[in-house]
């Protein structure tokens, strides 16, 4: 069932029944602009004779159900006109039919947002000229307040949303300006590279608790360096999960970002080969080599930043390069490099059709891999990208599918995700803060392969992931 239901997620047949014949188990979708209904979602399973009571007060000659994404039938004709006619007529501003909380109503009865703010946040929804609403609105003033809230926490999420993307590519601006700088002027690239780290780490210090964001993938296409990026954010990310002191972030921060600093002297015919002969591979693992020459000739950085450009693809069990160390040989920055920067080979790989997705590269590294890593990293590091990381596909319990976008350490199991719904533009989709709505979670992870072709074309699961942080404040 659950296959069916992914597989026809994009291209199943909605019918258009009597809201009398609606129940509980029936997924819906309502053909009104966000504004015109208290419901978070556009389309939804209805689990609660509460929405259904609501849902049949917006007054609505037809509403649009899914049968291969439903999991009862509608009611009968003849059930439906005796249920109609024993129960109570419930109006949108019934308590009992709400989807929102009587604090939530409270708070928005003090204010509103402005016009202008609302239209930046709402999904501009096709539908908004739904087949047989009413001509008068259907929600009560309690109702339209709330509605407006959550218009503004939408609001308030998007100008995050944009603003770490905004740092995000700063950054890789000056990993490019730190890279292009490394032989004409080694002091300057490593200024750069001391910079970018130290206002990383300043910006983790202080109250808030960490968020995780994946960000838009064309940020990440004009990102030249993002792979160096990448590591140097998880690596720092997991250094501060293991409680390290910040001038030891700082030398791990620098180490990271100059890690493969080596591959400038290897030819590009060996590093864009992924199906390298002996004699390629053992020219590509001289990279480890010549990147601690390069790191000792730039000047200024230490020692231990060297020892990871050098030692950063041992293993704990001692089947890494260059040397075959193993145990606690391997050096504490090198053990915690190594891992964050296999993670991101393994879901940035040369070839994209052997790209992981997150939850499967970190499976594949604590069951396939566990010897090879550090126990206690490795276990931080899955801690630190939370049980559904950043990138990862998933069915939610009200039935709808979506893209993890964001985990927050407030709640590893309710992360922020991107709900896809094709009555609503991409551009516009809508993202809901689990934390925000605990009404809804997550029922399961997805794999890429079970969904349909345009539910994976508007989530656009990441072809390369990549990450960046801020500070959830409130």
């Amino acid at each position: 069932m659950l296959n069916k239901i992914l597989k026809s997620a994009g291209n199943d047949e909605g019918v258009a029944i009597d809201p009398a014949r609606l129940c509980p188990g029936l997924f819906i979708r309502l053909d009104l602009s966000w504004m015109e209904h208290n419901f978070m979602f556009n389309q939804f399973r209805i689990t609660t004779d509460a929405q259904v009571s609501q849902l049949q007060a917006l007054g609505l000659r037809t509403i649009v159900y899914y049968p291969d994404r439903s999991t009862a039938r509608p009611l009968d004709s003849s059930t439906s006109a005796h249920v109609a006619a024993a129960a109570p007529k419930a109006g949108a501003g019934d308590e009992s039919a709400q989807t929102v909380s009587g604090a939530e109503e409270g708070a928005a009865q003090s204010g509103s947002v402005a016009e202008t703010e609302v239209a930046g946040a709402i999904p501009a929804d096709a539908g908004a000229g739904a087949t047989g609403a009413t001509d008068q609105a259907s929600a009560t003033p309690a109702a339209g307040s709330a509605k407006a809230l959550q218009a503004e926490r939408l609001a308030a999420q998007r100008a995050e949303i944009a603003k770490c993307e905004r740092r995000y590519t700063a950054a890789a601006a000056e990993v490019k300006s730190m890279m292009r700088d490394i032989f004409p002027a080694g002091d300057k690239a490593v200024s750069t590279a001391r910079k970018l780290v130290g206002d990383t780490v300043d910006g983790l210090v202080g109250a808030g608790e960490i968020v995780i964001h994946l960000m838009n993938e064309k940020v990440a296409d004009e990102a030249s360096y993002f792979h160096v990026l990448n590591v140097m954010v998880l690596s720092i990310l997991l250094g501060r999960e293991l409680k390290l002191p910040p001038e030891i972030l700082r030398v791990l921060g620098e180490a990271a970002l100059f890690h493969d600093v080596g591959k400038l002297k290897v030819p590009e015919t060996v590093l864009r080969n992924d199906k390298r002969n002996r004699h390629e591979e053992d020219f590509f693992r001289l990279h480890t080599t010549y990147g601690r020459e390069i790191a000792r000739g730039l000047g200024g950085l230490a020692a231990a930043a060297c020892d990871v450009v050098e030692y950063h693809h041992e293993r704990m069990d001692g089947k890494g390069y260059p040397k075959g160390l193993s145990g606690q040989k391997v050096p504490l920055l090198a053990r915690l490099v190594g891992i964050t920067n296999r993670y991101d080979n393994l879901c940035n790989p040369m070839s994209l059709d052997a790209a992981m997705t997150p939850a499967e590269a970190l499976t594949h590294m604590f069951r396939n891999e566990s010897d090879a890593w550090d126990k206690t990293m490795l276990q931080a590091f899955i801690r630190l990208l939370g049980v559904y990381p950043p990138g990862s596909l998933v069915q939610l319990s009200n039935g709808n599918i979506a893209l993890v976008v964001a985990v927050n350490h407030a709640d590893l199991l309710r992360p922020s995700v991107m709900v896809f719904d094709p009555t609503t533009p991409r551009e516009n989709a809508l993202v809901v803060d689990l934390i925000e709505h605990v009404d809804v979670e997550i029922d399961v992870v997805l794999n890429p392969r079970e969904l349909d072709a345009d539910a994976l074309a508007y989530l656009s699961p990441r072809r390369k992931m990549s990450y960046y942080h801020s500070k959830r404040t409130k």
